[in-house]
């Protein structure tokens, strides 16, 4: 017997883009990213939740990019090609990469939950 008609509901679908930045990070980089703008561009009618992580996801990929080259650019800039150069960039690129794939773990842990991510709010 089931307990209520109401147990089941709808699901709003925020799994998927977040699921995409991850694999955008992760696996597939060009293809992720290019599903992850697509799932941004055609989410505008559907749930609000699925589009604040869908634009949140496409936010944090830019940001993650831009943060990466523009650090390891500023240490050429500085030391030019030399070992201390390339300790930096390593080091600069691993924790940067590894920081935005936890802020999309917690990202996806916000979707199963139905809750918004946490940043950027402005987007919902």
């Amino acid at each position: 017997m089931p307990y209520s008609a109401k147990q089941k509901s709808e699901s709003p679908g925020a799994i998927a883009p977040v699921a995409w930045y991850l694999l955008n990070l992760l696996a597939l980089p060009v293809i992720g990213f290019a599903v992850l703008v697509w799932a941004a561009m055609n989410s505008d009618g559907s749930n609000p939740l699925r589009r604040a992580h869908a634009r949140a996801g496409v936010y944090m990929s830019i940001l993650g990019a831009l943060l990466i080259s523009s650090g390891v650019a500023i240490s050429w800039l500085a030391f030019g090609n030399t070992g201390n150069f390339w300790s930096f960039a390593i080091v600069w690129a691993i924790v940067m990469h590894t920081s935005f794939v936890l802020w999309g773990m917690v990202s996806l842990a916000q979707a199963i939950g139905d809750k918004p991510p946490y940043f950027p709010r402005r987007l919902l």
